[in-house]
């Protein structure tokens, strides 16, 4: 599934495996709104596009909670791409971004990470 550029064309949720932990599987739910319109593989957003792992490897690094933080209070990249508070669904708790991120981290090269994430202390519990 994921690879340097992830899956061919724009990426739909069905083409995605369905994790067995409950909050990647929660995650995966999630990101079919909001975070599939950009994620999706719209190069036109500037998003990483999920299962590609060359362009996610760089974030992972950054650590989930730093990633964390952008999801929930907006980011602005170093090529002025934006990711907005939320993914522009104000009405998300940090837990269902962070199910979410966690997500498309586990799907995009990151299993160990966001495995770890979701079952540390770290891991917002509203």
């Amino acid at each position: 599934m994921a690879s340097p550029k992830g899956l061919p064309g724009l990426v739909a949720l069905d083409a995605l495996p369905v994790p067995e932990d409950p909050v990647l599987a929660l995650g995966r739910e999630l990101w079919a709104e909001p975070c599939m319109n950009c994620h999706n593989g719209n190069r036109y957003t500037g998003a990483p596009k999920i299962t590609a792992t060359e362009a996610w490897a760089p974030r992972i690094a950054k650590g989930l909670p730093q990633l964390l933080v952008h999801a929930t209070e907006g980011f602005v990249g170093p090529k002025f791409t934006e990711m907005p508070a939320r993914g522009g669904n104000p009405d998300l708790t940090d837990r269902q971004v962070a199910a979410a991120l966690a997500f498309m981290v586990w799907a995009s090269g990151g299993a160990e990470d966001a495995l770890a994430y979701v079952q540390s202390t770290d891991f917002p519990r509203d």
